[in-house]
């Protein structure tokens, strides 16, 4: 007989469940719980058939023959599916005892399982970072391109930038224009009544050399008037290619000499007042356009305006180891619909107005000098201040 003491040990101790099967292939013995691996009614017959306990093993009889003839030690099915829900190896080797098989069916449902789940979270993480790197992949791709289209709307808005700089450097140049043929008209009046009158003298004999040594220094004195307007226009649209120290009083003035006779002409009284003397570093150049801009804005508000005795303060104030600069004029004020939007681009209060000229002079502030511009109104107009 086989070694049923052995048989029943292992299969105790490992769970295994066996049968024992004869060389006409029918099951001589089996286990109590073998039923739970095979059909069930296959084992109530007398002669229980091996096949029907196993029908895994259907077409192996000849592997099964070189068992019992010795030239197989052993014999293993692995892996076997059994209904409703087992895994199984099914290990085939010769009774030592007698002229039979030892059939052993080993449950490895649990590690199977285990495995199978172990092998599905790895399958699952390969297949997320798989998608990951996907994911990875079109971010980096969506980055570039937003990074392509910020690029390009930067450079677009720099080179909108110099348009806006450009066109509105376009409109103060002829604004300057007009004052400089304002400036200009009484000096060639007095150099045109001087040439009459040497003429006139000339030609009557009774030109003395002491008429005619005046009358010329008047003349050259007009003509060096001239000479510095053109100079202080050159200047003043000259661009700054480095900052500098520069006095803010000096800095209106040159303004102020530009403007003041077409301001005159148009009943526009300017009053410059300076409490401590204050000085910045900066682009004098680019300080100056942003108070020609803010007067013409307070010069174009006050000649719509009903007000008679149109005025425009300048006031300079050194506050610690800043500069403010107030602005006033009595024009009436800045409609509220628009003061919060006054410096946006466009955006103006004239009827033949760019609303380019503060647009620009809050860039130079701000954004060139690091400082603050802002408007308020008062009771009597508006007030525009610059904080550097």
């Amino acid at each position: 007989m086989y070694d049923k003491e052995i048989v029943d040990a292992i299969c105790m101790n490992h769970r295994y469940e066996y049968c024992i099967v004869d060389r006409h292939f029918h099951v001589l013995e089996y286990s109590e719980n073998l039923s739970k691996y095979c059909d069930s009614d296959s084992l109530q017959v007398a002669k229980i058939d091996f096949f029907d306990v196993s029908p895994e093993l259907v077409g192996m009889e000849e592997e099964i023959e070189c068992i019992f003839a010795g030239e197989l030690k052993e014999l293993l099915i692995p892996l076997v599916f059994k209904v409703p829900d087992f895994y199984i190896n099914i290990h085939i080797y010769k009774s030592r005892a007698s002229d039979t098989l030892i059939v052993l069916f080993e449950n490895i449902t649990d590690i199977t399982k285990t495995q199978q789940e172990s092998q599905q979270v790895t399958n699952e993480n390969l297949l997320l970072l798989d998608e990951i790197a996907k994911k990875n992949t079109q971010l980096e791709a969506f980055n570039q391109e937003m990074q392509r289209l910020v690029d390009e709307e930067v450079a677009k808005n720099i080179e909108q930038k110099h348009m806006l700089e450009l066109q509105t450097r376009h409109a103060q140049m002829g604004e300057m224009i007009a004052m400089i043929t304002h400036q200009w008209k009484q000096p060639l009046s007095v150099i045109q009544s001087i040439g009459t009158l040497l003429q006139i003298k000339y030609e009557r004999g009774t030109l003395s050399q002491t008429l005619f040594t005046e009358k010329m220094d008047n003349l050259l004195a007009q003509v060096t008037h001239m000479n510095q307007t053109v100079g202080d226009f050159q200047k003043f649209f000259m661009p700054s290619k480095e900052q500098d120290f520069f006095y803010i009083k000096e800095t209106v003035l040159s303004v102020l000499h530009l403007v003041q006779m077409e301001y005159t002409l148009q009943n526009v009284n300017i009053e410059l007042i300076e409490e401590g003397e204050a000085s910045l570093f900066g682009y004098a150049n680019e300080y100056t356009q942003v108070i020609l801009a803010i007067l013409q804005n307070a010069k174009d508000a006050l000649l719509s305006s009903e007000q008679v005795d149109k005025q425009i303060i300048i006031r300079i104030q050194k506050k610690g180891e800043a500069a403010l600069v107030t602005i006033d004029d009595n024009a009436g004020g800045i409609p509220e619909e628009i003061i919060e939007d006054i410096f946006t681009q466009y955006v103006t209060s004239k009827e033949q107005g760019s609303g380019l000229g503060l647009y620009i002079a809050k860039i130079v502030i701000e954004n060139n000098m690091q400082g603050q511009l802002w408007v308020k109104n008062t009771e009597v107009g508006a007030q525009f201040s610059i904080l550097l």
